[in-house]
């Protein structure tokens, strides 16, 4: 039996091959040659790459600030920025936010740091909230110590570092102050709260601290 080959070239670069055998056309095998393959796997490569993630650092952290050499405040940190303060330095992390606090605290704990937590109400801080505030920082009490404290946007956490460094470490008020008001200017119920405080701590030390922050104006009921 003999058999002959025939081979076509069309414009798209189809390769065809046809078989006639005994008067009878069969196709055997037909190819295309796609000069979109290269195409299409680069398309493939550039789809697998994904977009470079934005780097997070501590100016990312709502509200954060560096108080002294051994106390920094902020908001609500994230699992990464935890991270970073331990890289920086950070020992104990004292949380303000009232309420079920044990998801942060697995996650601090994990990171060898101290937790501790203290529900501060937001409409109703207390002087007892101050004081289990003053017994935490003074478990911090070695040199190399350096504690953060948080809540979500660091309102409540201006206010406490700014009494105990006018009350415990007996710094500046005015320079505290003045941290204080880079973060909010306290409304009538946190600027009460200042007062009973510094009052229980002039009578129980026979000082005279008194505070240079003035409340919120807030508007009448109408």
């Amino acid at each position: 039996m003999k058999y002959k080959i025939v081979t076509l070239f069309s414009l798209s670069i189809v390769l065809s091959t046809t078989v006639v055998a005994m008067g009878q056309t069969v196709a055997v095998d037909t190819t295309t040659v796609s000069t979109t393959n290269s195409a299409q796997s680069a398309a493939q490569n550039t789809a697998t790459v994904a977009a470079p993630q934005a780097e997070v650092t501590l100016e990312s952290l709502t509200n954060y600030q560096v108080n002294n050499e051994h106390m920094v405040s902020s908001g609500l940190p994230s699992a990464a920025h935890f991270q970073l303060l331990k890289d920086e330095g950070m020992s104990r992390v004292i949380d303000l936010i009232p309420g079920e606090r044990g998801q942060e605290q697995l996650m601090v704990e994990a990171l060898s740091l101290n937790y501790h937590n203290i529900q501060v109400e937001w409409e109703h801080p207390t002087l007892a909230n101050f004081k289990e505030y003053i017994g935490y920082m003074a478990q911090a009490n070695s040199a190399d110590d350096k504690v953060l404290t948080h809540c979500k946007l660091n309102w409540r956490g201006a206010v406490f570092t700014y009494l105990y460094r006018i009350t415990a470490l007996g710094e500046s008020e005015l320079s505290a102050k003045q941290d204080l008001l880079a973060i909010w200017q306290p409304n009538q119920t946190w600027f009460q709260f200042i007062n009973t405080v510094i009052d229980d701590f002039n009578q129980t030390h026979n000082a005279q601290l008194a505070t240079s922050v003035t409340p919120q104006v807030e508007p009448l009921e109408q």
